[in-house]
């Protein structure tokens, strides 16, 4: 027997299907604006850092500067920041100490280099020879120089500090293996120039040299818009250039040629 009445099955016509596809279509270019926004604004971002990128100098750092003799007096004693080996203090608080009863001392035929205890800290002095002279060269003679310190003197500090603290973790080593063989620690020489030059020096000074043609002398100090340099009595000029690190960079490209004289 044929039932009167067949039931009806509901069916989705195709233009249902097609008005999906359309939505999703619209709700996938919704998205697409914002995102192409997104990357613009990224690019956008990314070309800014690269053009203002404080490790890419684009002056010249070359010329003619004067270099004037000094008295040693300029050369203040510089103390070191404890914070640089803060997960060492106990070490450093120790050394310190030891220091307050025997300072550490180097001598050569250039100067006198003293590592003394000051308000909880070490402190570092410098001697000049009599043989050598202490020339300045100020800062400002140059435009290109004058703006290079201006736009890289933090980075040039922060490599610096970051040296600066690696030679005090290794002082605090050496310094203590000395102790726990009941021995005074002597070593100082080796650290002459790796923790008191640089102590002495700021971002700039760490990263110059003054190449006199037979030997490359390092930045000895560096205060009020000037780098001092240790120089032999006779010496009449030299360059000013940038100091290879360790890692084969030189963070200051310099190449100055520098006359000893009135000025500076």
């Amino acid at each position: 027997m044929v039932p009167d009445v067949v039931p009806e099955f509901e069916s989705r016509p195709e233009a249902s299907v097609s008005s999906r596809v359309r939505r999703r279509r619209r709700k996938t270019g919704g998205l697409a604006f914002p995102l192409a926004c997104g990357g613009l604004l990224l690019l956008a971002i990314t070309v800014a850092w690269f053009l203002t990128d404080p490790s890419r100098f684009r002056g010249s750092l070359s010329g003619e500067l004067t270099a004037s003799y000094v008295t040693a007096d300029v050369l203040e004693p510089r103390s070191i920041d404890p914070q640089l080996v803060q997960t060492r203090s106990e070490d450093f608080a120790a050394l310190v100490e030891s220091l307050g009863e025997r300072p550490g001392r180097v001598r050569s035929n250039v100067m006198v280099v003293a590592f003394v205890e000051l308000d909880g800290t070490i402190q570092v002095r410098v001697e000049p020879a009599s043989e050598y002279r202490l020339v300045r060269v100020g800062l400002g003679q140059s435009e290109a120089l004058q703006q290079f310190v201006e736009t890289q003197s933090n980075r040039l500090e922060g490599l610096r500090r970051e040296d600066l603290a690696n030679s005090l973790e290794q002082l605090l080593t050496d310094w203590q293996a000395a102790q726990e063989d009941d021995e005074v620690f002597e070593d100082w020489t080796g650290f002459r120039e790796t923790v008191g030059l640089t102590a002495l020096v700021g971002g700039l000074g760490h990263h110059s040299m003054a190449r006199t043609g037979r030997q490359n002398l390092r930045c000895l100090y560096e205060a009020g818009g000037a780098l001092y340099f240790l120089v032999p009595a006779s010496l009449g000029e030299f360059q000013l250039v940038g100091r290879v690190r360790d890692d084969g960079s030189v963070p200051f490209p310099a190449d100055f040629s520098v006359r000893i004289g009135s000025g500076g």
